[in-house]
C-alpha cells in the first residue's frame, strides 16, 4: 500500500499549537509582555513583564486518546529541545504541553492526567520521575526539574464543537473574569486569535512578537463596537450618513496607529475636561467639542468631512460610554 502524501498530522499539530499557545497566553496574561509562536527558543515563547519566559513544547497525537506509541518519544525531543532553550535565555517554566491523557504511556500515572491536568516534575509519582530522569541524564546541560511542568489539553476528532471545546471554554472562563456582558464576545475572540497566533507563527522574523496589548486590542474594539450604539446618540446624525459610518467604523479604529494608547489618551482627557454642562450632558459635550483634537490618529483622507467628523464622535462616545468595561479589561489584565 503507497504512504500518504497528505499532510493533515501536520497541520494537526500546527493547530494544536496554535491553541496551546493561545491556554498558555489567557494562564499568564496579568505577567505577560508578548507571545511569540516559533520563535529562537521553542514552538511556543511567553516573554513576561519580568524579563523572564515561559517555554512550551507542543506535541499533538492525532488519535490521543488511544495512541500512546510515540508519547516517550514526544517526551524525550521535549525535554532536549526545552533543556536547550533553558540554555538561552533565562526561564520561569518549561512546559510540555500535550493532548495525551497518558503523556509517559505508564499505568500508574495515567489517572492523573485525565482531564485538564497542570502536573509540575515534584507532583508526579516516582516512576514517572525515573522515566524524566533517565531522558535528562542523556543531556548535555539537562533542565532544571524544578521548571519542568506537563500540562494536558483535550483537542482531538475532527468535529470542531468537540476539538475546541476545551479552548473554547479557556476564553469564556477569560471573558467571564473580565466582568464582560457581550454575547458571543468568546466565540469571536478565539476566532481573532486563532488567526492573529497563527500569523505570527508564520512570520520569518523571529524578534516579530504579539504584544499584550495587540492580543488584547481585539476585546476593546468589540466592546466599543457601533452595533451596540444607543439610539440617542445615532439620531443626531442624518440616516444615509450613519449608514456609511457604520461602514466605515471597523476599518477606521484598525487604522488607529497607537490603538490601546489611543483609549486611554481618550478616557485621560475626558477625565480632565471641564464643562458647564449637567454631568449627563458630559460625554456629548466632550465628543462634540473635541473631536478635531483627534483627526490625526486615524488614516482619513479623501474622505467626505461630514463622515470624518462623524466616525470620529461615534469612536470617541463609544470609548467614553464603555470607559468601566475599559477599565475592567485593563485591570483584569495588567495592561
Amino acid at each position: 500500500m503507497a504512504k500518504s502524501r497528505r499532510a493533515n498530522a501536520v497541520l494537526f499539530g500546527f493547530d494544536f499549537q496554535v491553541n496551546a499557545a493561545i491556554v498558555l497566553m489567557i494562564e499568564n496574561i496579568e505577567d505577560l509582555k508578548s507571545l511569540r509562536l516559533e520563535g529562537n527558543f521553542e514552538d511556543i515563547e511567553l516573554e513576561l513583564e519580568n524579563n523572564q519566559y515561559i517555554l512550551a513544547q507542543a506535541k499533538a497525537v492525532e488519535k490521543s486518546s488511544s495512541d500512546f506509541r510515540n508519547v516517550r518519544k514526544n517526551l524525550e525531543k521535549s525535554l532536549i529541545s526545552l533543556s536547550e532553550g533553558n540554555q538561552k535565555v533565562n526561564a520561569q517554566q518549561l512546559i510540555l504541553i500535550t493532548n495525551s491523557p497518558n503523556p509517559l504511556n505508564e499505568e500508574i500515572s495515567r489517572n492523573i492526567f485525565w482531564g485538564t491536568a497542570h502536573r509540575d516534575y515534584g507532583s508526579l509519582p516516582e516512576s514517572s520521575q525515573e522515566i524524566i530522569r533517565g531522558y535528562l541524564d542523556n543531556i548535555n546541560h539537562p533542565l532544571d526539574t524544578e521548571k519542568f511542568m506537563i500540562q494536558v489539553l483535550p483537542f482531538e476528532t475532527d468535529s470542531d464543537i468537540e476539538r475546541y471545546k476545551v479552548v473554547k471554554q479557556v476564553v469564556d472562563d477569560f471573558v467571564g473574569e473580565l466582568n464582560l456582558n457581550i454575547p458571543g464576545l468568546g466565540k469571536k475572540l478565539l476566532n481573532i486569535w486563532h488567526e492573529e497566533v497563527f500569523k505570527n507563527g508564520t512570520k520569518k522574523e523571529a524578534a516579530i512578537q504579539l504584544k499584550k496589548k495587540d492580543i488584547i486590542w481585539p476585546i476593546m474594539v468589540i466592546a466599543t463596537d457601533v452595533s451596540y450604539c444607543d439610539d440617542s446618540f445615532a439620531n443626531i446624525f442624518d440616516s444615509s450618513a450613519y449608514d456609511e459610518i457604520v461602514c466605515q467604523y471597523r476599518d477606521t479604529i484598525e487604522s488607529c496607529c497607537e490603538r490601546c494608547e489611543f483609549f486611554i489618551r481618550v478616557l485621560c482627557d475626558y477625565n480632565t475636561y471641564q464643562t458647564i454642562k449637567k454631568p449627563s450632558e458630559k460625554c456629548m459635550d466632550f465628543v462634540i467639542n473635541k473631536w478635531r483634537d483627534y483627526l490625526t490618529e486615524f488614516e482619513l483622507d479623501g474622505m467626505d468631512e461630514e463622515i470624518q467628523r462623524g466616525l470620529i464622535q461615534i469612536i470617541l462616545y463609544r470609548i467614553i460610554r464603555n470607559r468601566i468595561v475599559i477599565q475592567n479589561i485593563k485591570k483584569g489584565v495588567k495592561l
